[in-house]
């Protein structure tokens, strides 16, 4: 998947990424906003992933594509 992303990057971008961030999904199988009313919460990761590649700019904007 890393590959994936960096290819895709460079095609949309023309330049490669200086970061690139994984982070796993998540789900909570016990408790939604019980956390912070003392319950319980038992989150676990699951097989899913979100990925952020991304390089600085110097004229100011933002772009982001999805």
């Amino acid at each position: 998947m890393r590959e994936t992303i960096i290819s895709a990057f460079e095609k949309h971008f023309g330049t490669s990424p200086t970061k690139l961030a994984r982070a796993p999904g998540r789900v909570n199988l016990i408790g939604e906003h019980t956390d912070y009313n003392d319950g319980f919460v038992l989150p676990m990761a699951i097989d899913r992933n979100i990925w952020i590649a991304a390089t600085p700019r110097d004229d100011g904007l933002f772009n982001v594509h999805s």
